[in-house]
């Protein structure tokens, strides 16, 4: 082999592992801790990427039912293995009044932009299409299974040719 040969090849292996290595860094692993969240904006750049339906999570810091979905419910493996391959996931702090936030042409508080999706409370759980179109949103705090449920509903795309009761009967 050249030496010309030798560096092209060491050049290509080298940037083989650091595109494995970083694209490794962006993936969660459903491994039961807690989820570790991007932010609003980071979530509609992934999934202008990805294609993917974007969840956000909007909380308060001292919200105790925020504090129960993240540890009760977004812990469970199942529910990660799921929530990890099906959605691009970001979240908004309700009570910030004082950032701004760029979404579509506006650019606003994350307070303003949980109250524009109407989150009116916290937990609150908001679909957006991969385009930042508005979907639905689940209020409140909902045990795992029914949560479950909910993300199969619109992970699953099923929300676009039933309602979510009809879903659920086709499931039994």
């Amino acid at each position: 082999m050249t030496h010309i040969a030798a560096r092209l090849t060491l050049l290509s292996l080298t940037s083989v592992m650091f595109v494995t290595i970083s694209a490794g860094q962006n993936r969660a692993v459903a491994d039961g801790s807690l989820v570790e969240w991007p932010t609003f904006e980071e979530a509609l750049v992934a999934a202008s990427e990805s294609g993917r339906i974007i969840l956000i999570d909007v909380f308060s810091p001292t919200c105790p039912w925020c504090r129960k979905m993240q540890h009760e419910v977004y812990t469970d493996k199942k529910l990660q293995q799921y929530l990890y391959a099906t959605f691009e996931l970001g979240r908004i702090d309700i009570t910030i009044n004082t950032d701004t936030v760029s979404y579509k042409d506006y650019r606003l508080s994350s307070a303003h932009l949980g109250a524009g999706f109407g989150a009116t409370g916290t937990p609150t759980t908001i679909f957006l299409e991969s385009t930042g179109d508005y979907i639905t949103r689940l209020p409140g705090f909902h045990a795992l299974d029914e949560f479950f449920d909910v993300l199969k509903f619109v992970g699953s795309e099923s929300f676009r040719e039933m309602s979510f009761e009809e879903f659920m009967e086709e499931r039994k």
